[in-house]
C-alpha cells in the first residue's frame, strides 16, 4: 500500500518510478516556429546516434535488428494502465510498439497526437498470444507485428495535438 501511494505521489509530482524528475526541455526555436516546451522521459537522447526516418525502419527491419536507432514520429497510442508502452507512426505508415525499457521509466497516458523523438534498439520477436492478449487489454493495436523499438529514452513535445489521435491504423 505504502509503495503504490509513493508510486502516485511521484507520479503527481513529475517524476517517473525510479524517483528521477522527467525533464522540461526547450525546443530549438526556428523561424518559422517559435520554441516548443518538450518533456524529456528515461534517459537522455544521444544526439551522435543519427536520425533514422521511422518508415525506414519499417520497411526494412532486418537492416536495423538490435540497433540502436534514434526516429521520431506521432505518438498513436499510450498504454493506458500505466504508460509503459507507446505506438509511434511515421505520416501514412503502420505504428510500431514501443516499450518503455523494461518499465524502467512510463509516458503520460495522454500523450497519443504528440510528437515524439526516441532512441532505443529495434527488436523483431514474435508476440506470445498472452502477451498480444495483455498488450490489447491496454489498449494496443499494433501487435500483429514482430517489430518493436525497446525505448531507453522518449523526448516528447508539449504543444497540444494539431489533430485527434488515429483511431484506426
Amino acid at each position: 500500500m505504502r509503495a503504490t501511494l509513493a508510486l502516485v505521489c511521484l507520479t503527481l509530482a513529475g517524476c517517473t518510478a525510479s524517483g528521477e524528475p522527467t525533464t522540461r526541455l526547450p525546443a530549438a526555436p526556428t523561424a518559422a516556429a517559435p520554441a516548443l516546451a518538450r518533456t524529456a522521459h528515461g534517459e537522455a537522447l544521444d544526439e551522435s546516434v543519427p536520425l533514422t526516418e521511422l518508415s525506414e525502419i519499417v520497411a526494412e527491419p532486418e537492416r536495423f535488428r538490435d540497433r540502436v536507432v534514434r526516429t521520431e514520429g506521432e505518438i498513436a497510442r499510450v498504454c493506458q494502465r500505466a504508460g509503459c508502452w507507446m505506438e509511434l507512426r511515421a505520416p501514412d505508415g503502420p505504428a510500431v510498439r514501443v516499450p518503455m525499457a523494461g518499465h524502467s521509466f512510463f509516458l503520460p497516458q495522454d500523450s497519443a497526437g504528440r510528437h515524439a523523438t526516441m532512441q532505443g534498439r529495434v527488436q523483431i520477436r514474435e508476440l506470445s498470444a498472452d502477451v498480444r492478449e495483455h498488450l490489447e487489454s491496454e489498449g494496443a493495436q499494433a501487435t500483429a507485428s514482430a517489430l518493436s523499438i525497446e525505448a531507453t529514452g522518449v523526448v516528447i513535445d508539449d504543444a497540444a495535438p494539431a489533430r485527434a489521435p488515429h483511431a484506426t491504423l
